[in-house]
């Protein structure tokens, strides 16, 4: 039994560690200027241009496929496929959801599918048809539904 906890407990270090790392780049996007000179565009790394963030106060309707990580503090209505999804606190998602990691702070709606792992953190709402290999719920974080864990 020491083994399994040992093994969790490094699963959930883990997953805090890139909760973190994504919040960082979260931030880091959002405190880049707009009046930025083209020349130092030219020079962030691919992995950069790879991912992408929708701010507070932004709606968006439609279809999303992003090669790296999305960061969602608006509003979307559609599909949503990436590798790693990070749902702020003021953002909303309602649609079919596709990614390997999914971190939500906000809300979650509809049909998602998780490869890896989800965390639903104390703040957040997740609601409809739930398919994951690893779940965390933090306590006061929500989930409404039908959910189905994959065999790995």
């Amino acid at each position: 039994m020491a083994k399994e906890d040992l093994e969790l407990r490094n699963r959930l270090e883990e997953q805090r560690r890139r909760s973190q790392m994504i919040r960082e780049q979260a931030q880091r996007s959002s405190d880049r200027s707009s009046d930025e000179p083209a020349a130092v565009e030219s020079k962030r790394t691919n992995s950069d241009s790879n991912n992408l963030m929708i701010g507070e106060g932004v709606t968006f309707s439609g279809s999303i496929s992003v090669p790296g990580m999305a960061v969602i503090n608006g509003k979307v209505s559609g599909e949503v496929t990436t590798d790693s999804l990070q749902i702020g606190k003021t953002g909303h998602i309602t649609g079919k959801v596709k990614a390997k990691e999914i971190d939500v702070q906000g809300e979650l709606h509809e049909d998602i599918t998780c490869e890896n792992h989800i965390i639903i953190h104390a703040s957040g709402v997740v609601s409809g048809k739930l398919d994951y290999s690893e779940l965390e719920i933090e306590r006061g974080g929500q989930f409404r539904g039908n959910m189905s864990q994959r065999n790995n």
